[in-house]
């Protein structure tokens, strides 16, 4: 680790002292390199900011082809759908709001989870400030009026929606997550990963995924991008065929000033990456060979 820690820190001392190299530094095999040193010798830190409907096109999905599939062959039952590192609720109380809005005959209750006590109580107060709902410029007055009542600078989730969420204390890592959360037809376990060091980023994926049942879908945008394609491959995870290039472009508007340079930083698309299905897409289906000739999505 000393190592890559040197290579990096003279990687950025060449780049900015010597001329002749400075042309390089927009190249894209060179960014690529920066961000692979910035991934393995970078300090993670632990961060709770979120916002709601941040990635739009992922909604659409939900909303359609990830409810298609997991509604097609089963009974009345309800969906249950898990949210590990929910933050200040706010990606659970879209997931419910979306989901009422757009397929209203669907039955579903939302768990969130988080290791933070105190944040965990901020999303059941269901409270948020102007600032706090207002940080995304992708929000629509549509869904503001379908989630919120406002008052002044207040902005309070509606009951109906508050209702179908329940909100707990659970670590990503306890061995025995499964036991506590029990299994779920939808997993979303966002911007999480990444804040972890990668030894322990692989334990919390192999934790998570225990957490699906044996038809069922895992939203997982904000892991290391090599990890995520890696580790969804040997799960045997399939990657749907939604949207992926408009998923990964919204994602990467926030993080994009982070690449090559920050560990949370995201990378450009590009399809002649190897298997770059595998590493763009943020949502996975678990599924017996025979289910996956469907998950294309129309």
């Amino acid at each position: 680790m000393r190592v890559l820690t040197v290579l990096y820190r003279s990687a950025k001392f060449i780049a900015k002292q010597i001329p002749y190299l400075e042309k390089y530094r927009d190249w894209v095999a060179w960014r690529i390199f920066r961000h692979w040193i910035a991934r393995m010798v970078d300090q993670r830190v632990t961060s709770t900011f979120t916002g709601f409907l941040r990635l739009p096109s992922q909604f659409e999905a939900l909303t359609g082809p990830v409810v298609n599939y997991l509604t097609k062959e089963r009974s009345s039952s309800p969906l249950k759908i898990v949210v590990m590192g929910c933050s200040n609720g706010a990606e659970a109380y879209t997931i419910a709001s979306m989901l009422m809005a757009r397929c209203p005959g669907i039955e579903f209750l939302v768990d969130a989870y988080d290791i933070n006590r105190d944040i965990c109580e901020k999303a059941r107060s269901a409270c948020y400030s102007a600032g706090e709902v207002l940080n995304n410029h992708m929000l629509t007055a549509e869904f503001i009026q379908a989630t919120f009542e406002v008052r002044d600078e207040t902005y309070r989730v509606k009951e109906n929606v508050a209702a179908r969420t329940k909100f707990h204390i659970a670590d990503v890592l306890n061995p025995e997550l499964v036991k506590q959360v029990g299994q779920c037809d939808i997993l979303f376990a966002q911007n999480l990963l990444f804040h972890l060091d990668r030894k322990t980023a692989v334990r919390a994926f192999e934790n998570l995924c225990s957490l699906l049942k044996a038809q069922g879908v895992f939203f997982v945008d904000g892991m290391d991008i090599d990890l995520r394609q890696k580790w969804t491959r040997v799960r045997h995870l399939v990657p749907l065929d939604f949207r992926i290039e408009e998923i990964h472009n919204e994602a990467r508007q926030a993080r994009a000033p982070g690449w090559p340079y920050d560990y949370w930083g995201l990378e450009p698309f590009m399809t002649f990456a190897n298997d770059w299905q595998h590493r763009y897409a943020t949502i996975y289906l678990k599924a017996r060979a025979r289910n996956t000739r469907s998950l294309k999505a129309r």
